[in-house]
């Protein structure tokens, strides 16, 4: 993977985070249109990106690295949990805790990794995190709520029907089958999926810029928290595909989505449930401005 590519690619993508974060300062972007965009984004376009990345030839490689990637994406969310539950600041308070464990377990594989994945591997790598997402909502909806909630009151229908997974189950035949979308659908639906990567850099730098910084800033334990989710996960999983034969491009989509920052979901469900929701947000924006400088690092390893 070139260098070069690789740096201008992620500048390109924090560029567009600043303008965000300029435009949430200067009043542009208010709290209403971020929280109607990220709606915006979540049900309409980042669907739209997956669901155009099963547009493509089959091939029998890419059907066979799409179950690697569910493979690995089921034994790294193990792993996850288990330094989660066993490991990290188990003697912290319950809600504080809630936020550690999800910090730990969940990537913004959603409003970064897209992006990321598009610009870089293109289509193909879209479809691969896809494949990836699926597990990340089936997990989210079953241990996230229970260790916000502290009840086991799974939100399995809720996992199963999001406009994410609703695109993979309409992208697996066409893929499957190669079924050919008229060209006022498809490049409709590429034109609405294209706008993925810029609308989600735009919400996450006007999340940024609604955060106090100088308060966000403070307390080890966040970046404690950021440099396991930046750096220990991904490394866990490249040693571990280092190890295990499997495929580079199933491997590298993995690795890449496991070095995003913070879920967004942790301080949505911290604010649900009433768990630190200040501590998650900073956990959250920390570890966004601390992947501008780590992404690269992780990148450059493949």
């Amino acid at each position: 993977m070139d260098v070069i590519v690789v740096f201008n690619q992620v500048a390109t993508l924090f560029i567009i985070l600043f303008i965000g974060f300029i435009a949430k300062k200067v009043g542009i972007i208010n709290k209403a249109v971020n929280k109607k965009l990220s709606e915006f984004l979540l049900m309409v376009t980042a669907p739209m990106l997956i669901f155009t990345s099963f547009f493509m030839e089959y091939e029998k490689e890419k059907l066979l690295n799409a179950l690697y990637v569910v493979g690995l994406a089921i034994v790294m969310f193990v792993i996850s949990i288990i330094i989660a539950e066993k490991i990290f600041y188990t003697k912290q308070p319950k809600d504080k805790r809630a936020v550690i464990k999800s910090a730990i377990v969940f990537s913004n594989c959603g409003f970064m990794g897209f992006p990321l994945v598009d610009s870089i591997f293109g289509q193909e790598g879209v479809f691969y995190a896809s494949m990836y997402v699926v597990v990340f909502n089936i997990v989210l909806w079953t241990y996230g709520v229970v260790i916000f909630s502290g009840r086991a009151d799974f939100k399995i229908k809720k996992a199963l029907i999001s406009p994410a997974m609703i695109a993979v189950y309409l992208g697996i035949p066409i893929f499957l089958l190669q079924i050919k979308m008229p060209f006022p659908i498809e490049n409709a639906a590429q034109m609405v999926g294209s706008m993925t990567t810029p609308l989600a850099m735009i919400i996450i730098g006007s999340i940024i810029a609604d955060a106090n910084l100088k308060n966000a800033l403070s307390g080890i334990q966040v970046y404690t928290l950021s440099i396991i989710r930046l750096i220990i996960m991904p490394m866990i999983a490249y040693f571990l595909v280092m190890i295990v034969d499997i495929p580079k491009a199933a491997s590298d989509i993995c690795i890449v989505v496991l070095a995003m920052p913070v879920a967004v979901n942790a301080a949505v469900f911290s604010e649900k449930f009433e768990t630190e929701p200040l501590f998650a947000s900073k956990a959250v924006t920390v570890s966004t401005l601390l992947s501008i400088f780590t992404i690269p690092i992780i990148l450059m390893l493949l």
